[in-house]
């Protein structure tokens, strides 16, 4: 019995000495799980608030184009406005003018104004007929000196409204340029930030969404370093001094070969828009169009796919010299920092584009200072 007993309490104390042991294994185990699950909550949180700060990055910038967007518009409205004074303005010294070219006519046929004022007078019967003459007279003496003073401050007013004009279209430019610019700024941002974005988002992924975010912040980077290169570009022609000390851009040889069918189409599109409104972010027919909506609608249209902005067009197309360039070529443009403007090459020096002006047709000549090169559609 007492060997049995020894044996019982012995097989107890391993048995406890076990559960022991169990015990201090497995609870570290639950602790360390524990708070694993509370560092994970807490990184998701940290990442989330930076996400949302890149985020916040991109409204920020945005606000700012906003802002932009609306001073240029209202500089269009300005513009609208002066335009119609002018309109209105020529429209009265016109009038003016052919009421004052009958008056010489007609004086012309006497001897002198005073001699046809002099017969009025002399050809009363009376007094009061007199009297009535000469009032007559004196009002229609008063009636042309105040065409002609109207007309004078008419053209005065035409002349200042024409400067007005001239002035104001140079800030609707300036606006336009600035615009194109922090669009291009916004592009590199975006992937930027998307390729930082998704960075995070790895960190407390799953296995599967982890190689999924990996291969997405790859691509976005691999964008980004192609926009964020494309802010060094600057125009190849540079400007030369006139003999009164002014600048302008070097004479460029450009080619006219013929373009494609497809091409052939979409210039045959975009001309349907000749005269419409420049319209930020346009990029279809009801909301009208900027530079890169009117080459990407155009071209859609001729079955062909073309990125939205300048930047990515410029990208997605083959680089051709001056020399090579034919008709439905895209000629880009930068201001300093970035592709910020294309243009559809028409040939003989011409591109179709939409600018500060609207859809227009026009000479590279001006943009020629500009120029960052031409891009041929694959």
């Amino acid at each position: 019995m007492g060997k049995r007993n020894k044996w019982r309490k012995s097989m107890v104390l391993a048995l406890a000495l076990a559960g022991g042991l169990l015990f201090n294994t497995v609870q570290p185990t639950e602790v360390h799980a524990e708070e694993t699950s509370q560092q994970m909550i807490e990184k998701k949180a940290e990442i989330d608030t930076q996400v949302k700060k890149l985020q916040e990055e991109l409204t920020k910038l945005q606000k700012e184009i906003d802002e932009k967007v609306k001073v240029f518009k209202q500089v269009q409205a300005e513009i609208k406005e002066v335009d119609a004074s002018i309109v209105e303005t020529k429209k009265r010294i016109e009038q003016r003018s052919k009421i004052l070219s009958e008056r010489m006519a007609a004086y012309q046929a006497q001897d002198n104004t005073v001699g046809v004022y002099l017969n009025v007078v002399l050809e009363s019967k009376s007094f009061a007929d007199l009297m009535d003459r000469v009032v007559a007279v004196k009002t229609l003496m008063d009636a042309d000196q105040e065409l002609v003073d109207q007309q004078e401050a008419d053209k005065v007013s035409l002349e200042q409204q024409k400067a007005t004009l001239d002035e104001k279209q140079k800030e609707l430019q300036k606006q336009f340029q600035e615009l194109q610019q922090k669009e291009s700024e916004m592009e590199v941002k975006k992937a930027e930030n998307e390729a930082k974005s998704l960075a995070l988002k790895a960190q407390i992924a799953t296995k599967q969404e982890e190689e999924r975010l990996e291969a997405e912040r790859k691509a976005a980077e691999e964008e980004a370093a192609r926009l964020r290169a494309l802010q060094a570009a600057t125009p190849v022609v540079q400007t030369i001094q006139n003999n009164d000390g002014g600048q302008q851009p070097q004479k460029i040889i450009v080619g006219s070969g013929t373009g494609t069918a497809s091409s052939g189409d979409a210039i045959s599109t975009a001309k349907q828009f000749l005269g419409r409104p420049y319209v930020w972010g346009g990029s279809n027919p009801t909301s009208g169009f900027d530079c890169s909506g009117l080459v990407q609608w155009s071209y859609k249209q001729a079955g062909v796919s073309l990125p939205r902005t300048a930047s990515q067009q410029y990208l997605a197309t083959q680089r051709i010299s001056a020399g090579e360039a034919r008709v439905g070529d895209l000629v880009f443009f930068s201001y300093g920092s970035g592709v910020a403007h294309v243009g559809i090459y028409l040939g003989n020096n011409t591109m179709i584009d939409a600018q500060n002006n609207g859809v227009v047709i026009e000479s590279l000549d001006w943009w020629n200072q500009y120029l960052v090169g031409f891009g041929r559609i694959q």
